[in-house]
């Protein structure tokens, strides 16, 4: 692997041999003392960096593939789902907290998502939602039925969970009862965007506006009560999911693959007032990683040419890293001047930044929490 300017660390030192490597498309998840967990080669890993180093503090063997992010527990618990259907849950030392329980086959883009009881809510394959108990017990019937697939890393905003659909709807589903219940009149048209729906929500700082990209080249914001109030033409595919400044101005990726041309790709920014396209930027390939904004309001993606990107709010090149494989991940900063991305050749790579941490507002990184 190249070892730019700001490199820093990379874990595992050196990317797995190629028949066994599998690319890190998630950003790792952070707690609040600033270990890293990621998922590796069938593990779960907790990280501390010490004199410039990744130092692995413990690991736990999942016995698969973890295709999705580890996810934070407000316990300081983590989730992962296995590519054999099973949800473990993981203490911060490293422990299991209760059997794996079998909740199906994770589908591509989504993740568990767990509220502030301990509950974890999953994208079931075969569509709608599950729910498993914070003690580790599974519902006997579906928390929530429908007959599309939320393969969408779904958010929660207040009682809410809000998650896209295959049909093309945004669902906010209820999280307070045994059973969920939608809160949004799709007969009226409410939460639709028209298109697949992958992307996760993001959410405007005062809660007023809910972001999300759809699989027919728009970006759409919804009021809280589902009701479309805008909607932005991008040219290209956003595979990726939008973030939002302090500010109010909107960041997305964009992947382009012409009949007969070279794949490109471009971080596109939005106006949080207008809705208009502020400006574009051309990276080096396509673009399906999820940006992440800093203190500093320097805006962090990466490319599937292999290039890392630090832009300012105006589009400004800061810097560029070049790793050499493709970065599909979403953004991390796991402290002040950190940086961190998955590679494509299964490899964790963390950068220096000039970045303090997270954008104190907004909706900074895919999923919106400061941690």
């Amino acid at each position: 692997m190249l070892r730019p300017e700001q490199f820093v660390w990379a874990y595992p030192p050196q990317p797995p041999v190629e028949d066994e490597a599998r690319p890190a498309k998630n950003a790792p998840a952070v707690d609040a003392q600033g270990t890293i967990y990621l998922c590796t080669q069938g593990r779960l890993v907790a990280l501390v960096e010490e004199g410039r180093e990744a130092r692995v503090v413990w690991e736990y063997v999942v016995g698969g593939h973890v295709p999705g992010p580890a996810v934070l527990g407000p316990e300081g618990s983590i989730r992962v789902h296995t590519a054999d259907g099973c949800l473990h849950c993981v203490n911060p030392s490293g422990k299991q907290e209760w059997p794996p329980v079998d909740v199906g086959e994770p589908l591509g883009w989504a993740a568990p998502v767990v509220d502030g009881r301990g509950n974890t809510y999953i994208c079931a394959y075969h569509g709608g939602l599950l729910r498993v108990a914070a003690n580790g017990k599974p519902d006997r019937r579906p928390f929530f039925r429908s007959r599309r697939k939320f393969d969408s890393s779904g958010v929660i905003l207040g009682n809410a969970l809000l998650v896209g659909s295959e049909d093309g709807y945004i669902f906010a589903i209820e999280l307070g009862d045994d059973r969920g219940r939608n809160l949004w009149a799709h007969g009226q048209e409410a939460g639709y965007a028209g298109g697949y729906v992958n992307s996760s929500p993001a959410v405007s700082e005062d809660g007023g506006m809910i972001v999300v990209a759809a699989r027919d080249q728009n970006l759409y914001g919804f009021a809280p009560s589902g009701a479309k109030a805008w909607s932005t033409p991008v040219d290209g595919q956003m595979l990726a999911s939008p973030v939002i400044a302090p500010e109010g101005h909107i960041y997305v990726g964009v992947s382009r693959a012409p009949r007969g041309q070279r794949p490109s790709g471009r971080l596109v920014s939005i106006d949080g007032n207008s809705h208009k396209i502020r400006w574009e930027y051309a990276a080096e390939g396509p673009v399906e990683s999820t940006p992440v904004i800093g203190d500093d309001g320097l805006v962090y993606f990466g490319d599937n040419g292999g290039a890392i990107h630090a832009l300012d709010a105006s589009g400004g090149v800061k810097w560029k890293a070049n790793v050499e494989a493709a970065v599909r991940s979403a953004g991390a900063i796991l402290r002040p001047r950190r940086l961190a991305f998955g590679l494509d050749n299964g490899t964790l790579v963390a950068l220096e930044c000039p970045s303090g941490g997270l954008a104190p507002a907004g909706w900074p990184k895919l999923g919106g929490k400061r941690l």
